[in-house]
């Protein structure tokens, strides 16, 4: 394999790979919009927030549920305002892609799992 083709499959890969400002908006859509949305489904279908691993959440679900919605918005909107100003800082530190490929994955996990007991539920 030649150094040009190399070089070729390289800037191909890297037309592929998210930057920045799209893991950012991924980071949000998955935890804020996700979560969220799956949450409900999983709280619905099962009828009690009992299955909710988090105490303040499970808390806020059983009192007042639209508390949820404004605390997870808020907080990725926080989240997500504070990575778009710590850019440069961000990408100066080694293996960012890999930290926030991995939050966006465990977020998929977290949307996957909620859904599957609010399925599991309904069956």
């Amino acid at each position: 394999m030649s150094t040009g083709e190399i070089g070729g499959r390289v800037a191909a890969l890297e037309g592929h790979v998210p930057g920045y400002t799209g893991f950012v908006y991924a980071l949000v859509a998955v935890w804020g919009l996700g979560d969220l949305l799956s949450t409900y489904v999983a709280v619905a279908a099962v009828g009690d927030a009992a299955m909710e691993a988090n105490p303040w959440i499970r808390v806020l679900l059983e009192t007042e549920p639209l508390l949820v919605l404004a605390l997870k918005a808020a907080v990725v909107l926080y989240a997500g305002v504070v990575l778009l100003e710590c850019r440069p800082v961000v990408e100066c530190v080694p293996g960012w892609r890999l930290w926030f490929g991995g939050v966006v994955a465990a977020g998929w996990l977290v949307v996957v799992n909620n859904l599957a007991i609010g399925f599991a539920a309904l069956v």
